[in-house]
């Protein structure tokens, strides 16, 4: 038999409350607020009828194009990936086929999956706080810029450091085109391996796509990895379509900003601080399932982080609330109603 590997949560599960709690309350559709996915995608439907007629029927191969929109976008050499979730998952293949197992030290908290996915390899995984990365020996260190659920960032200089500290540097930059601040693919150091994705700003999860910006020795490792033909043309053609559109880019980030702060002044109103990036907001409190349950119960679904602090780090455990963009000002209306009711019940239990 095939172990079952256990399973790693994610947003995007409305199924769970369902199964959980049924229909919310007084006939209202649920309020689903547990992803940090752009409510307003780019409109990629506008634009089905503008792609060329081969990319519906033709094997999708080298388009100088396509190539020249992500290069734009991300950098040059960016290789197209089918979501960058495909290289979170090909690089501890690749590393065990050709280098045998690695110490992986992966930032925590985190996105689940990259301690997941080289421990399922066989790597050896240690889970460590960013003040706490690098300070012993390790093959491979795994961060985000920004980080999810945190908004955490690192600047240049302790990318530098970091990737001095290894012998491979994997850096998750799938929230950064909200933030519009630079990639540290810039910095140019050949041991890092940087990973975009177009599912969170864009809005665009459904297409699977994304880059990564890495030396030519990875890139060719990962292409030959994923193997021919890996993004659909149709999907190829929406993205570099999304990539080229930056009057729409410019646009949606300060749309992005100002829901991000209305968010961030009711969640405020009712005493709970936050962090995040400008596609989500996030509350750390020990209190965090409670908060959970109760706005679930009144039909607003959050993401719930519930993770034990790794072995040696002093601090607690991780316990947050990540709230996502309300996609319009009735659902951020329902979700300061829904606080406004359950706050209270935290403070006198």
């Amino acid at each position: 038999m095939i172990p079952k590997p256990a399973p790693i949560p994610h947003g995007a599960d409305l199924h769970r409350a369902i199964e959980r709690f049924g229909f919310a309350p007084a006939g209202k559709p649920w309020l689903d607020l547990s992803t940090g996915i752009n409510p307003w995608p780019w409109p990629a439907r506008e634009h089905m009828t503008h792609l060329p007629e081969a990319a519906w029927h033709e094997l999708p191969g080298p388009d100088a194009q396509v190539q020249a929109a992500f290069d734009a976008a991300y950098g040059p050499g960016a290789l197209p990936v089918p979501g960058s979730q495909a290289a979170i998952q090909a690089l501890p293949r690749l590393w065990r086929r050709h280098l045998g197992r690695a110490h992986v030290q992966v930032l925590w908290p985190s996105y689940g999956e990259h301690a997941a996915r080289w421990g399922l390899e066989g790597h050896a995984v240690h889970l460590h706080a960013a003040a706490a990365l690098g300070r012993t020996a390790a093959d491979v260190i795994v961060i985000a810029h920004p980080n999810n659920p945190t908004g955490d960032t690192f600047d240049a200089s302790r990318v530098r450091a970091l990737a001095a500290a290894c012998r491979l540097l994997v850096i998750d930059e799938a929230f950064l085109d909200a933030a519009d601040g630079p990639s540290h693919a810039q910095l140019g150091l050949p041991n890092v391996v940087v990973l975009r994705s177009l599912g969170k700003f864009y809005g665009l999860a459904g297409l699977r796509v994304g880059a990564v910006l890495a030396s030519p020795a990875w890139r060719e490792a990962l292409a030959a990895e994923l193997g021919p033909w890996s993004v659909g043309g149709l999907a190829l053609q929406l993205a570099a379509a999304a990539l080229r559109d930056t009057a729409w880019r410019a646009t949606m980030r300060q749309r992005l900003q100002v829901a991000a702060q209305s968010l961030g002044i009711v969640l405020a109103r009712h005493g709970l601080a936050h962090q995040g990036t400008m596609l989500f907001r996030t509350v750390i409190t020990a209190r965090a399932a409670i908060l959970h349950e109760a706005l679930a119960r009144q039909g607003v679904w959050t993401r719930l982080f519930d993770l034990p602090a790794p072995s040696g780090h002093r601090g607690p455990d991780f316990q947050a609330l990540r709230l996502g963009l309300p996609p319009h000002e009735a659902a951020l209306q329902r979700l300061d109603a829904a606080l406004a009711a359950t706050v209270p019940m935290l403070e006198n239990p």
